[in-house]
């Protein structure tokens, strides 16, 4: 009998029976109404009177017809009222259940990505409008005494609603829900919901979560963030809800590939094509002409042709539509780069833009944007022990070309006028060498074989000879680096990245450099030491990514004016602004010119602008004539590539399905495109109707209504 029900079970209905009895019980029961039944077939005995006349006994011949075996069950409303009872009683007792995406008296935490991805439109109408729907799902599946908070998380993460059982708020809080141009950090929405959700705090509109009832969070994601390891969920229950298009089906690596191949097969296919890196910079050879760097990634299983625009802007007015200047054809193969080169006559400072004429899901990565123009020299300050590879590198013509340098050791950099400049923010950029401050510059910092100050910091583990596996090549810090894996390095550190870090240099045991934010500035750490005391801990310096790096780093952190700068600027981050003036205050323009901005002097000398929401070319502008255009961009390969993460593909080995598994805490997490169904009990409504029967054949029989 159990096979039966569960068979039941299985149908594609929404309606599921769970029932305590078995096959004896069901026998007998189905008895029930055959005997009711059988009832009214008894023929009544009556002893036979002679009368004179039937004139008056036209009842008693009736009743005579109506003990006929046809005709005792017509029109007899009290048999099919028993009869409806029974069979009520009997639903009931088959315990059917609804299935739901609700239990009773639940807590939901539904967490909703926003980020840049999210706009994709390989699912219609687009990917943040089909997670929008599907958590209206679940509040529409909400009971009275169930609650719902509502988090939408990108770069940063935003409570949209606290806990309310209202569903009208909530389904109007989620529609209100924006997509934005960030990338994608689920550690602070994690953070977020952790902490609301907690039980001891009174939270909400009035409402409180419950210390019995473990939260439900939903997460209406993509999956395009790294693994949030190390992480503890505390009393809630996850799930991981991917929105997108199911990968295909996994097909085994061709006979003599190597484990690089089935390592990138983890990566699916999407229609995306991205500009992941734009950087100008004077021809070493022609001073007078620029050169536009860019790279594009084909994230396709197969060729794409596009074409490549480049567009003028004017300067002074952000947002206007731009002057096609150039364009180059561009081939790329199914999940491959392709580079591309502009040379640029006019040494003009002028905003530039890059444009892709390919048709795809995600329309954000398709244009880039960089200033080109009259050089600002970086003011960097290094603090080294006497590293000679660092100095000789800094003291190369590129590097001066590029900055003014102030070389210093770090009993020196203790001097009383150099602290006050490190805190007033005089320089744009500061090397540490095996040097740890006691605070935090107010500049961009790159840190080797150190820390900078703080908690996040404060647990580094040693390890020997870390073996290079990969590096960002798309950041542009590590532009036209390729010999990495040929180095050696003897020992590091390594800690937990921080809350919004992105690594720069993987290795078989943990980030080798990484860059973090921090308050408007960046940090950029390498986790080993270049010297060991007088002796080199690592083979860096013979190789030509070494120079790269260095200069890539002034480049990029020293805020030069020749664009390559200005790609470290990302939707939704804060952007510190150089400008040179004594003015408290600079306005700066939004990249479509609608709206302005005052930013304020910080405390510590510098502008922070806070605004820079999308990607396009900004202007900063203060008194008499000062202005300083600047760039943001995505440039994130994770948020450019559309592949939905944490699904894994129908065939996949057991041993490589959990690379496409998302990890939140200490566990990989199966993504599912599909709410796990609840089950709401309905069988008390067929006992109610079972029992409302019986009152109305009780009152039909003790009135004697006979029809």
């Amino acid at each position: 009998m159990g096979n039966f029900w569960s068979g039941l079970s299985q149908l594609s209905i929404p309606i599921q029976l769970n029932t305590p009895l078995g096959l004896a019980a069901w026998s007998a029961l189905a008895g029930v109404p055959v005997g009711i039944i059988a009832l009214y077939f008894l023929k009544l005995r009556r002893r036979p009177v002679r009368v004179p006349s039937t004139l008056l006994w036209r009842r008693s011949l009736e009743d005579l017809h109506v003990n006929s075996l046809f005709q005792r069950l017509r029109r007899n409303l009290l048999l099919f009222l028993q009869l409806l009872a029974v069979v009520l009683a009997m639903l009931a007792l088959t315990g059917p259940q609804v299935k739901g995406t609700g239990a009773l008296g639940q807590r939901f935490v539904l967490m909703i990505d926003n980020s840049g991805s999210m706009s994709a439109t390989d699912v219609a109408p687009s990917r943040l409008a089909k997670a929008k729907e599907a958590a209206k799902k679940v509040v529409e599946a909400m009971d009275g005494d169930d609650l719902a908070m509502v988090i939408s998380f990108s770069e940063t993460a935003r409570v949209e609603s606290n806990y309310t059982s209202d569903r009208r708020l909530l389904a109007y809080r989620i529609d209100s829900i924006q997509p934005t141009q960030a990338t994608t950090a689920l550690r602070e929405g994690l953070q977020v919901a952790a902490g609301l959700a907690n039980p001891s705090k009174q939270i909400g509109e009035g409402v409180a979560a419950s210390s019995v009832i473990a939260p439900k969070m939903f997460i209406y994601t993509d999956g395009g963030f790294a693994d949030v390891e190390g992480f503890s969920l505390g009393n809630l229950e996850s799930e991981v809800v991917v929105i997108g298009p199911p990968p295909p089906p996994y097909s085994p690596p061709a006979e003599g590939s190597s484990g690089a191949d089935e390592k990138a097969r983890v990566r699916n296919p999407s229609d995306n094509v991205a500009i992941l890196a734009l950087q100008a910079r004077r021809d070493e050879d022609k001073p007078q002409v620029y050169q536009l760097f860019g790279r594009v990634h084909n994230f396709r299983a197969e060729e794409v042709a596009t074409e490549a625009q480049l567009y003028r802007h004017a300067a002074d007015k952000p947002g206007d539509a731009g002057e096609l200047v150039d364009a180059i054809a561009l081939k790329i193969g199914p999940q491959s780069d392709q580079s591309f080169k502009f040379d640029l006559t006019d040494t003009e400072l002028a905003p530039y833009e890059v444009r892709l004429t390919v048709q795809d899901a995600l329309a954000l990565d398709n244009r880039a944007f960089t200033v080109v123009g009259t050089t600002r020299k970086a003011q960097v300050l290094a603090i080294t022990p006497g590293n000679r590879y660092l100095v000789d590198t800094l003291r190369t013509p590129s590097a001066a070309e590029r900055a003014e340098i102030t070389i210093l050791s770090p009993e020196e950099a203790k001097g009383e006028a150099i602290v006050r400049d490190l805190k007033g923010g005089r320089y744009d950029l500061v090397i540490y060498d095996g040097v740890k401050p006691d605070a935090s510059p107010e500049a961009n910092a790159l840190y080797f074989g150190q820390f900078p100050p703080g908690a996040a910091y404060e647990k580094p583990k040693d390890v020997a000879q870390p073996v290079v596996l990969d590096w960002d090549i798309g950041h542009p810090i590590m532009q036209y680096i390729r010999d990495l894996s040929l180095v050696y390095i003897a020992a590091a550190r390594m800690v937990e990245l921080p809350p919004g870090a992105k690594s720069l240099i993987d290795s078989n045991q943990g980030s080798l450099a990484f860059q973090a934010p921090r308050e408007g500035f960046s940090d950029v750490v390498v986790t080993f030491p270049l010297m060991e005391g007088t002796m080199p801990n690592t083979t860096w310096f013979r190789y030509i990514s070494f120079p790269l790096f260095i200069l890539n780093s002034i480049q990029a952190l020293g805020n030069v004016r020749e664009g390559a700068g200005d790609e470290v600027a990302v939707p939704g981050r804060p952007v510190p602004l150089h400008a040179e003036t004594i003015s408290r205050e600079i306005t700066v323009t939004s990249a479509d010119g609608r709206d302005t901005e005052r930013v304020p002097r910080s405390p510590q000398g510098t502008f922070v602008y806070n605004k820079a929401a999308r990607t396009g070319v900004y202007l900063a502008q203060w008194e008499p004539n000062g202005r300083l255009p600047f760039a943001v961009n995505l440039f994130d390969f994770r948020e450019s590539d559309l592949a939905p993460r944490g699904l894994v593909p129908e065939g996949t080995p057991a041993s490589m399905a959990e690379s496409y598994k998302i990890k939140i805490g200490y566990n990989p997490v199966t993504g599912t495109q599909k709410l796990p169904d609840v089950q709401k009990d309905i069988w008390w409504y067929f006992a109610l109707l079972a029992l409302g029967v019986l009152l109305v054949e009780w009152y039909v029989y003790n009135r004697r209504v006979y029809i």
